[in-house]
């Protein structure tokens, strides 16, 4: 079990950063987040690019149309 997390976790740094640069946040930041606890950081991240998204357009904009 240890050694499945000691290898996830880098795997997890490598994607963190990957998705930061795809959302326009601070990849470097979130690739050691994700190499230090793995992947208990992704609700954070989410809450994090959703947080953005909601700053770079408005709280009035809609993102999902009826």
């Amino acid at each position: 079990m240890l050694v499945a997390i000691i290898l996830l976790a880098p795997l997890s740094g490598l994607l963190f950063y990957v998705f930061a640069l795809k959302s326009a946040l601070p990849p470097r930041r979130w690739a050691m987040l994700g190499c230090l606890f793995g992947p208990a950081v992704l609700p954070l991240f989410m809450a994090r690019r959703r947080w953005s998204l909601v700053c770079a357009r408005g709280m009035k904009y809609a993102l999902l149309r009826a």
